[in-house]
């Protein structure tokens, strides 16, 4: 019996093995066909919407999936040209240029105070269409569709509000999903640095479940009474979690943000401040974080 079931062990590992070497030979046979097609260094004209572009097949490839163009020039599907041996694509050619510039150096090529928000939407449709998940974050650090949510009612300029024991933080919740772009802090008559955090904290606030993002900045007393620290890329909260915003800040006093509202209600979100007192005492109802910024998730699609 005990040889019976060696016999039958050893036949099933020869057929594995026989099987991993079938599929070892059809991934090469596909890779050199791809090659066969396509070469990293081959020139691509294109045809957008009657404009045209020249790349090379290496910076069309660049880009991870789910991009159209990986798929496209990946050797497994036939792509059609015209008499000019252009590729045709049916999109718009006024965005294109930025969309090719991405692809060559995974930046966006858009100044950090630009606020023609028209055309980044624009431009972002585009990068929805070709699979560029990764320009579409980088549009997404852009104020577009920002909402400014005013929790403090009172900011005191007599009252100055001390650095000395650790951060400063709040605990919220939202009822839809939004994205997080940012914070507003109170300004200094001198200046600081401070070091943002977003966790994601267990239901008692005393755990953290994840880091979700962060930013760090320098400011002065020309920066105004409300400081903008944005977020170097958005986060998402969504209802039913507990997030919380975790402040550094070294330098200098700063005013101090009195009598914030519990709950505030912005852009069709309900975001709610939970009870809870930072070790440097800001808490749900003073201190820091007069203000936050969001885009509710229903602008962006």
């Amino acid at each position: 019996m005990a040889e019976e079931e060696r016999s039958a062990e050893q036949q099933q590992l020869e057929a594995a093995r026989q099987q991993l070497e079938a599929d070892r030979a059809a991934f090469e046979q596909e890779t050199a066909a791809v090659q066969a097609v396509f070469t990293d260094s081959d020139q691509v004209l294109l045809n957008v919407g009657g404009t045209r572009f020249t790349t090379t097949v290496s910076t069309l490839r660049s880009a991870p999936s789910p991009s159209l163009f990986a798929a496209m020039f990946s050797g497994r599907h036939a792509v059609v040209r015209g008499p000019d041996g252009a590729v045709f694509i049916d999109r718009d050619g006024r965005h294109f240029g930025d969309v090719l510039n991405y692809l060559r150096t995974q930046q966006l090529a858009y100044p950090h105070d630009g606020s023609d928000f028209k055309y980044l939407l624009e431009l972002r449709a585009e990068a929805e269409y070709y699979g560029l998940l990764g320009l579409t974050r980088l549009i997404d650090r852009y104020p577009w569709g920002l909402t400014r949510v005013v929790r403090g009612l009172l900011r005191s300029t007599e009252d100055t509000w001390v650095y000395e024991d650790g951060p400063d933080e709040v605990v919220l919740t939202v009822d839809a999903p939004v994205q997080l772009l940012g914070v507003g802090l109170a300004g200094s008559d001198a200046g600081y640095t401070a070091t943002l955090q977003v966790l994601q904290v267990a239901e008692d606030f005393s755990e953290e479940v994840a880091s979700l993002g962060g930013a760090a900045q320098s400011f002065t007393k020309a920066d105004g009474p409300v400081v903008r620290l944005m977020l170097a890329d958005t986060v998402l909260l969504l209802p039913g979690r507990y997030y919380m915003l975790s402040v550094l800040v070294k330098g200098s006093d700063s005013y101090c943000c009195e009598d914030c509202m519990e709950s505030v209600v912005a852009g069709g979100v309900t975001l709610s401040f939970q009870c809870w007192e930072s070790p440097n005492g800001t808490s749900e109802s003073r201190g820091q974080f007069p203000e936050l910024y969001i885009r509710a998730i229903n602008s962006s699609s």
